[in-house]
């Protein structure tokens, strides 16, 4: 073995089984919408700057909402804890549907595609499955016996980001 194919070998296994990162681009809230009354608010990115419908907006570690609608130059987010927001989340390799309540959980709607019995723990992590990372949306809770997933108690509108390779 000459010293060429060593480094080609290695070339290969840094460059090409390296994993591929998602693209996001950062934004800043330019209007809240009624933040209070219905969780929405704009951002200063739009589709010129390759945001779409359906995109998710994070925080740096949780998912705050996805975007609603679109302008060439800005966009509204729904947030998570919307009633407006619905979303498809795994918890232990089963999907379920959730969406938000205007409060600061969000409840399940239904299991999807089965009628086994879950029992769920408290601070199980909720996952929304993307095709280059899973996303936090929150953990599990219980008001009332009745399971809840409890999104973060303080958005941080500061720091956000749009995941566009989703």
């Amino acid at each position: 073995m000459t010293v060429t194919s060593k480094y080609n070998d290695q070339y290969k296994i840094f460059h090409d089984n390296y994993p591929t990162i998602p693209v996001t681009i950062g934004v800043s809230v330019i209007g809240d919408r009624n933040l209070s009354l219905n969780q929405n608010f704009i951002i200063n990115k739009g589709k010129l700057s390759g945001v779409d419908i359906g995109n998710y907006v994070l925080d740096g570690i949780n998912v705050v909402g996805r975007i609603k609608s679109i302008t060439n130059y800005n966009a509204e987010v729904v947030t998570v804890i919307s009633n407006d927001y619905g979303d498809e989340v795994v918890i232990n390799n089963q999907s379920f549907i959730v969406t938000g309540t205007n409060n600061n959980y969000l409840s399940f709607l239904r299991q999807k595609n089965t009628i086994e019995e879950i029992n769920f723990k408290k601070n199980q992590k909720v996952i929304i499955k993307n095709d280059f990372v899973d996303l936090v949306l929150g953990r599990i809770d219980f008001i009332n016996k009745q399971p809840v997933v409890i999104a973060p108690k303080n958005l941080n509108l500061d720091n956000l980001r749009v995941l566009i390779d989703d």
